[in-house]
């Protein structure tokens, strides 16, 4: 009998633990076990270590806003920022309107200033051009006129009606232009002359054919110029006080310029029942001197004229030609008392008691001023060409607290 054989294979090497075993070449590797070995280099010997695996570092976790709230910050960062644009520019037109505000504030204030300097300096003014007349106390200004406008502007209006003395209607002057007068009355003829100060100018020249188209007719028996007047009836009229104008009397024989003022009931009784108070009157062939008049009528007969007529005249030399300069005319009126002056020098006074006729200068009265060519008044005209008569102002003040205007 054959015996059986039992014939073994070697076993597969289990895996084992290799670590601190020699390896041959540094720096290659292998598993065993599930570990991972490095051959290292420890001392001299080449050995089997396990090779450290870091530890895994873990997933960042994501901190901060999501897209939504980054959308949503966004958002309320956009209305932020509008608020505060919004916040700015009203802060900037507020800031706009307040410096607006101050700018206008303070033009306000500097036209206030000037226009109180003004007014100061004009009250100064007058006090300073209030007349000083001993034995008279001259009070308020009550009205004046200084002639300010634009140069060859009329006068105003409002105080003064330009006249050319047509005799009819009748409330173009009444009876105020006479038959001695050898010109013709134009408005044209009377002019502002644009000073900053102001001045009416009555020019006087010889007549040139075509006459001014608003010329009045020749009262005389011929007439070779053209001159104006104008008066203040039926707009300002006077009862007492100290009434004054400052004139530059025009050059020249033959002129007849005036100052003067008649009753603002002529058109009811006529003249000389109105009565008539002659300022001043220049004989320009005698121009060193100045007269002044009382017209009355004897008796009291209206509308009745002439052998009723009758006046008082005084003069007084003013020591230099009137043409060559301004001198103030004036009238201290009280009731039943009337006194003339020039340069504040006392002319003359009349009252009832000297007059010896119809007293009618207790009521009202209205101004006038015009340059007339008179040669029974003032001598030969031959020689004059033109002249000029200039207004400075014309001024009321209350006189011994006496004193009235009346415009209408």
């Amino acid at each position: 009998m054959v015996s059986s054989l039992l014939i073994s294979t070697p076993a597969q090497a289990a895996p084992k633990n290799i670590a601190g075993t020699s390896c041959k070449k540094a720096g290659t590797s292998q598993k065993s076990l599930g570990k991972s070995y490095l051959c290292t280099l420890v001392g001299k010997k080449l050995v089997w270590k396990i090779k450290e695996i870091p530890e895994s570092i873990p997933a960042p976790t994501l901190i901060g806003p999501t897209w939504a709230q980054i959308d949503a910050e966004k958002a309320i960062a956009a209305v932020k920022a509008a608020e505060e644009l919004r916040l700015k520019q009203e802060a900037e037109v507020k800031a706009a309107a307040e410096l607006k505000a101050k700018q206008e504030a303070d033009a306000k204030a500097a036209e206030e200033l000037k226009l109180k300097l003004e007014a100061e300096a004009k009250a100064a003014k007058i006090e300073a051009e209030r007349p000083k007349v001993p034995g008279l106390t001259i009070g308020n200004l009550l009205w004046g006129d200084d002639f300010k406008g634009t140069k060859d502007s009329t006068i105003n209006q409002q105080n003064w009606s330009a006249r050319n003395c047509h005799r009819v209607p009748s409330e173009m002057g009444g009876g105020a232009c006479f038959g001695t007068e050898s010109n013709y009355y134009a408005p044209s003829a009377i002019k502002l002359d644009g000073s900053e100060e102001g001045a009416a100018v009555i020019s006087t020249s010889r007549a040139v054919w075509p006459l001014p188209s608003d010329a009045g007719p020749c009262l005389s028996n011929g007439c070779a110029f053209v001159s104006g007047r104008f008066d203040t009836h039926g707009k300002v009229s006077f009862q007492y006080g100290f009434i004054e104008a400052r004139i530059k009397m025009p050059a020249s024989s033959g002129n007849h310029p005036a100052f003067w003022m008649l009753g603002d009931n002529i058109n009811q009784v006529g003249w000389p029942t109105t009565g008539e108070i002659d300022i001043t009157e220049i004989h320009s062939n005698d121009p060193n001197v100045t007269t002044a008049a009382i017209n009355y009528s004897t008796y009291y007969a209206p509308n009745s004229c002439c052998t009723n007529h009758k006046y008082t005249v005084s003069a007084l030399n003013v020591g230099a030609d009137v043409s060559a300069g301004f001198h103030t005319y004036a009238v201290a009126w009280l009731p039943d008392s009337v006194s003339f002056y020039v340069d504040n020098r006392l002319i003359s006074t009349t009252t009832p008691q000297t007059l010896g006729g119809y007293w009618s200068f207790n009521d009202k009265f209205f101004l006038i001023l015009n340059n007339a060519v008179n040669s029974a008044f003032s001598g030969s005209w031959d020689n004059l060409q033109s002249s000029t008569m200039t207004i400075d102002w014309v001024r009321s003040y209350q006189l011994n607290g006496q004193g009235q205007v009346f415009t209408k």
